[in-house]
């Protein structure tokens, strides 16, 4: 899988998470992101980031998605870790 099909895999994921509103707080973070300015998609490129970033942390600590971290990664956005 190339680096641009990996990038529109996690896209998709965020977007799967807004349509189904789970975990609530994507949706919660992609408002608060475009009202504080940026556009939808630099919103969904931040929050794809961090989709990404706990990912690599389930596969690199052989645990499950961790729902909990990820809000919080969420609303630390845009600042990343």
């Amino acid at each position: 899988m190339n680096d641009r099909t990996v990038k529109d895999a996690f896209m998709e994921a965020v977007q799967n998470q807004l349509d189904t509103g789970d975990p609530p707080e994507t949706r919660a973070t992609l408002e608060r992101l475009v009202a504080a300015g940026h556009s939808r998609g630099e919103a969904m490129q931040l929050m794809a980031a961090v989709a990404r970033n706990e990912m690599q942390a389930m596969l690199a600590g052989g645990r499950q998605f961790d729902n909990a971290r990820y809000a919080k990664l969420l609303a630390k956005l845009p600042e990343l870790d």
